[in-house]
């Protein structure tokens, strides 16, 4: 349950910072706000894996072998393609529509990916995926009733097209990222050193993106608000995230992040939007549907059976850091 709280945590958090985001970026906003979080947190868990070092604490783990870099490098491209992905969509689509696809389409991959590795789906699990991805778009549409007149979009058919297809793109990499997170796992590699390495493919290309100016718009906010907001909302989050990720199935994971979009509603009708009454009651809908699902998730021992006795060291560090921070 302590990884399931995790997950919950760095959802309200990413959920926060993408309701401050919503409507105050530019694109150059987004590759700036991404070159801020991702650099800022591969150095930070670099330090913190140094200064481990440099105490003569005994590694834990195992050194990384030609399948774990195989898994490093598979990590760094689905991380970019994820939240690269998201918050470009974000300049080109509605925040309400980008992230329910974005969060919609990960239990449905997250069945599709877990099928193809051999795993077996009833039914009733493809029904909850499938349902979940419904009510996603669903809760979009309540919580902004003019969300299918694209007329009213600020981009064109073709930016508002790409958009759509940068947020699906990017929640079928959050798939990916949840299953390679619990692989790195059960091979016994640490959070902190997973975080440190994850992030050189987002943090490469937004900074090549931002150099050539011509390729983005003006940025809107300054450097000290922005990196603030990327520290709280992915530094942070994302670190909680992994913890999580590591411990428990990626179908659980993705039917929980299935639940950020409603927050980000909530969240941003606490910052002074105004909320309906049907996109509040979507909302809460749609945080009862992910949690059932994860709960259902949860429950599926050949997918995540994990006893005390079986933990991975890496399971095993995060019980006392854990509370102080994650993809």
């Amino acid at each position: 349950m302590r990884a399931i709280a995790l997950i919950a945590f760095s959802v309200l958090m990413q959920a926060a910072a993408e309701a401050f985001l919503s409507g105050r970026i530019s694109s150059g906003d987004s590759l700036r706000f991404s070159l801020l979080a991702f650099l800022g947190c591969t150095l930070l868990f670099l330090a913190v894996n140094r200064v481990s070092r440099s105490r003569n604490r005994p590694s834990k783990y195992p050194s990384a072998g030609v399948g774990q870099w195989r898994q490093f490098a598979a990590l760094n491209a689905a991380s970019a393609v994820t939240f690269l992905g998201l918050y470009v969509a974000l300049v080109w689509v509605p925040a309400a529509f980008a992230a329910s696809l974005m969060a919609g389409v990960g239990p449905v991959a997250a069945s599709i990916l877990a099928r193809l590795s051999g795993q077996a789906r009833p039914v009733a699990d493809w029904l909850r995926s499938v349902g979940l991805f419904v009510a996603s778009l669903v809760t979009a549409a309540a919580v902004q009733p003019d969300l299918l007149d694209t007329s009213s979009w600020q981009s064109g058919p073709a930016a508002s097209a790409a958009g759509a297809a940068l947020a699906l793109l990017a929640g079928i990499g959050a798939t990916v990222l949840a299953r390679l997170s619990r692989q790195l796992g059960e091979r016994g590699v640490a959070p902190s050193v997973v975080m440190a390495h994850r992030f050189h493919l987002t943090y490469v290309s937004a900074a090549a993106a931002l150099v050539n100016g011509q390729l983005v718009e003006r940025p809107h906010l300054g450097w000290g608000v922005t990196a603030l907001v990327a520290f709280a909302g992915v530094v942070i989050p994302l670190y909680a995230l992994q913890v999580g990720a590591q411990r428990t199935a990626a179908t659980v994971t993705m039917a929980l992040l299935a639940a950020q979009p409603g927050l980000a509603y909530l969240v941003q009708g606490a910052l002074g939007y105004p909320l309906t009454v049907q996109g509040t009651v979507a909302v809460v809908l749609l945080l009862l549907a992910a949690s059932a699902v994860a709960h259902a998730e949860h429950r599926r021992p050949q997918e995540h059976g994990v006893t005390q006795a079986d933990r991975t060291p890496a399971a095993q560090e995060t019980d006392a850091p854990a509370s102080t921070g994650v993809a």
